[in-house]
């Protein structure tokens, strides 16, 4: 198993993993022992994956031409495929990199959930189920920082015609 594979494993069992130097801070359910198992007999090649070398700005150019191609290819338009692609980038970009809030914390208003209905999100976190602002907050708030660092990387987003507004 590759560390890319690894550490969506790792992702997909609730784990959440930080590089602290040449170590690997790993916080989780006790379920997912056996992916903490591999994490630390993989662990040099995890921490390189971690790497703001190893994820640098020609990867994520490349990345975005393969979506790109592959959206086209699946019948679409050539701006609304650079679109869908963009989106997964986005997505890409945040599960490695976004924000992670504490788990008794709204990831939209940063309010403790206390006993307030909460909504699991697939990234770990979580927000108040009313009032919808929160979600919406949040989904600004990291689709930003998403684009922000593809644009960092060189990456433009691509533009909106008047029908998707």
């Amino acid at each position: 198993m590759d560390a890319l594979a690894l550490l969506h494993r790792a992702q997909e069992v609730g784990l959440r993993i930080e590089p602290m130097g040449e170590k690997l801070l790993v916080r989780g359910p006790k379920r997912a022992e056996a992916v903490v198992k591999l994490l630390a007999e993989h662990k040099a090649e995890v921490l390189a994956a971690l790497s703001p070398s190893f994820v640098d700005a020609s990867w994520w150019r490349e990345r975005f031409t393969t979506k790109a191609v592959q959206w086209f290819i699946g019948d679409r338009d050539w701006d609304a495929a650079k679109r869908l692609a963009w989106g997964d980038l986005e997505n890409e970009w945040h599960h490695q990199h976004g924000k992670r809030c504490p788990s008794w914390q709204c990831a939209g208003c940063n309010a403790p959930l206390g006993g307030s209905q909460a909504l699991n999100l697939p990234d770990g976190n979580r927000v108040h189920f009313e009032p919808i602002d929160c979600l919406i907050c949040f989904g600004k708030r990291w689709r930003g920082a998403a684009c922000e660092a593809l644009v960092a990387f060189g990456l433009e987003p691509p533009g909106l015609g008047g029908d998707q507004l």
